[in-house]
């Protein structure tokens, strides 16, 4: 039997697309519509483009011959729409997820056919369909099995379908006849695995010992001090690049009482932040600084937004002195009887740590005081986040960052998932512009824009960027990481018949 082994950096998640984060195995068991190349361009999954209207207003998607769900279910046009529908609509009260804004209605024309109806042309329709929040599942298994989907049942269209899931692996199993996918940047040809098994490694010197002893073929997320030494080694391939992805500090501008609504405080405690202090303590140099809201390398990133700025502690204290902000006995600052100490949510990982820690020490020494609450990924630190406290340090990890900046920022989506409260008109404004685009210049204009009133305006105060790590040895091929894309695929994979043999050790899984 032919088996891929892969160790993951995190507890897992319910597979289930509505979930509260999306892991790799979701990646295998469920398509997308669409998959982005390397090209960055939208091409065929589980269905094409078959027809764009002349107004651009109605696209038509016409789904793959005899597509099918895991369990046999026939995967036509109504299903699709019924799991579309589920998708949109599945966050409380009675906003849907703000990447669907630009889209009316999506409707079966018969059984292989879908048009997708549009409020106004939306040039960047295809991202939505490649995302991974719009994977394609069986919703009529999923009311009729409420409890157990995403856990002992995963009903999807992908390249592999679920056969055991407990707290530490998943195992999944490969489907016979999966059509070969032509990606550009993707290897050609359908997967030779028998079968993949995901790991979950929260602890990095434990990812790294179980591939350096066998244990796995592939990881993500390497312990930066040591990428180095895996990058030197003959038996591993490593890929490293800057991830998709922001990490900040949010401040919940409900708290009126600590200044958060007030721009000039907010861009007092980003002038006092040293982001490449943070890079270096936390991730060993391997990320870029942040200002801006877009990470370098991405897709319209305007590189002018992060251009020569550097931290000035000076100019920070100069600022909260003139918003009298006083230090008091110890240090710490206080106006009217209310001290600049307030709550900060993080992320209960390695990484998030570091940084949490650092960044307290630096606005310490201008006097401002965070008192760092950990909270369990992903749904735990949602759940903490959403209940507002006030200030946290998150991650967006987006495809897209310009849409994920939408609905971590934009008023319009507000609660959900801003947790700021932030309310930036001209942001909103810009973020208009973006979704109303018709051409590449038009996009690249209104991307700028958004990045500038953003960085001068702080909704939520950009840190880094980390860059990931992944690494796989050589008997492993096909597995192809993207700075397009979240995870690697597995439609291509091929591993030979030495590797995935090595026995699992109670020692390193426990």
């Amino acid at each position: 039997m032919r088996v891929l082994r892969e160790a993951f950096d995190y507890p897992f998640s319910r597979l289930d697309p509505m979930g509260a984060h999306i892991d790799p195995p979701s990646i295998a068991l469920y398509d997308t519509l669409l998959v982005k190349g390397h090209d960055r361009r939208g091409h065929p999954c589980l269905a094409r483009v078959a027809e764009i209207s002349e107004d651009r207003l109605a696209w038509t998607l016409e789904l793959r011959d005899g597509a099918v769900f895991h369990s046999g279910a026939v995967c036509d046009s109504r299903a699709v729409a019924e799991s579309l529908d589920a998708l949109r609509w599945h966050v409380p009260g009675d906003r849907q997820l703000w990447y669907w804004d630009p889209v009316d209605r999506v409707e079966p024309l018969d059984d292989r056919r879908l048009r997708f109806t549009l409020h106004h042309p939306y040039r960047r329709l295809p991202a939505l369909l490649w995302g991974t929040h719009t994977a394609v599942f069986n919703r009529a298994a999923q009311l009729a099995h409420p409890d157990d989907f995403g856990v002992s049942i995963c009903d999807g269209t992908g390249p592999f379908r679920l056969a055991s899931l407990d707290a530490d692996r998943i195992i999944a199993d490969r489907v016979e006849g999966y059509p070969n996918l032509a990606v550009p940047g993707l290897p050609r040809g359908s997967s030779d695995l028998d079968r993949v098994e995901w790991l979950a490694l929260p602890d990095p010197a434990d990812r790294w010992e179980a591939l350096r002893a066998g244990a796995v073929d592939c990881v993500h997320g390497i312990d930066y001090d040591r990428v180095h030494e895996l990058a030197d080694d003959p038996r591993f391939e490593v890929y490293e690049a800057g991830q998709a992805s922001s990490m900040y500090l949010s401040l919940n501008w409900d708290r009126r009482d600590l200044g958060f609504d007030d721009v000039r405080l907010r861009r007092a405690l980003s002038s006092a932040i040293d982001r490449d202090g943070l890079v270096r303590g936390a991730l060993a140099g391997h990320g870029s600084p942040t200002w801006g809201p877009v990470p370098p390398g991405t897709e319209y990133y305007d590189p002018e937004v992060d251009s020569g700025r550097r931290p000035d502690v000076g100019r920070a204290e100069t600022a909260l002195d003139s918003l009298g902000w006083a230090r008091g006995a110890d240090g710490v600052r206080g106006r009217d009887g209310v001290r600049l100490s307030f709550e900060c949510v993080v992320q209960d990982d390695p990484v998030f740590r570091d940084v949490a820690t650092l960044l307290a020490d630096q606005l310490r020494a201008i006097g401002v005081e965070l008192g760092i609450r950990y909270a369990r990924p992903f749904a735990e630190f949602y759940d903490a986040c959403a209940a507002g406290p006030a200030s946290s340090i998150s991650k967006w990890l987006w495809p897209d960052p310009l849409d994920a900046l939408i609905g971590f920022s934009s008023t319009s989506t507000a609660p959900f998932p801003n947790w700021s409260r932030a309310s930036v008109p001209a942001l909103d404004r810009c973020t208009t512009d973006w979704l109303r685009a018709e051409t590449d210049d038009e996009l690249a204009s209104a991307a700028s824009a958004v990045q500038r009133v953003f960085a001068t305006e702080l909704p939520y105060i950009p840190l880094l960027s980390p860059n990931d790590v992944w690494a796989w040895r050589t008997s492993v091929t096909g597995y192809v990481p993207s700075p397009h894309i979240l995870y690697p695929l597995y439609q291509g994979v091929s591993v030979s018949a030495e590797a995935g043999a090595a026995p699992w050790t109670d020692r390193i899984l426990h």
